[in-house]
């Protein structure tokens, strides 16, 4: 949906960071500022702050996982931490730009929309679920520990790849931030 300035922005979208080098940081008590960083300054920025987005709402799960799953070697505890650890990976390098969201041609990450927090719980933990005893399941029924793990990888990859378009979806239709829907 274009806009006014001519980039290719939805309402419920974050591009700033996939477009700029500069990223906020802090320095003493309470002074804020953004300044340029480097490539890998803004990587760890997208880490830290993928990071905070993506397990936030993941807690329910994921203590559902340490205290209810049974430990076994490669099962669904693995199956959860690699899920999770490959939802924050991709969920930086589609903030930072350096991936691009499927089924959209805008990029950068998804806002923090109040309506968009519920979805977050809802998708990531289902997106989660599936990954982890998808994981389990491929490793119980195959044997091969390595074959989970990519398989693990993988589906959290596109699930959360997929994310982006899915909320963009999500806005218009609830009428998220103002969006209407065939505007």
């Amino acid at each position: 949906m274009p806009n006014p300035s001519g980039r290719d922005d939805h309402p419920c979208r974050s591009t700033r960071a996939a477009r700029s080098h500069r990223r906020g940081s802090w320095f003493g008590h309470g002074q804020i500022t953004s300044t340029e960083k480097s490539g890998f300054g803004r990587f760890l920025d997208d880490i830290v702050y993928a990071f905070a987005d993506v397990s936030l709402p993941l807690i329910p799960f994921l203590w559902y996982v340490r205290v209810g799953a049974p430990n076994r070697f490669f099962g669904l505890k693995t199956s959860a931490f690699v899920g999770w650890m490959t939802m924050v990976v991709v969920t930086a390098l589609i903030r930072g730009g350096w991936l691009p969201p499927l089924a959209t041609e805008t990029r950068g990450w998804v806002s923090l929309a109040p309506a968009l927090l519920l979805f977050r719980l809802v998708y990531f933990n289902a997106v989660l679920a599936a990954v982890a005893y998808g994981g389990g399941t491929v490793a119980n029924a195959i044997g091969l520990p390595l074959v989970s793990v990519a398989f693990s990888m993988g589906l959290a990859s596109v699930g959360i790849a997929a994310f982006p378009r899915l909320a963009e979806l999500f806005c218009d239709r609830f009428l998220v931030s103002g969006v209407r829907p065939g505007d």
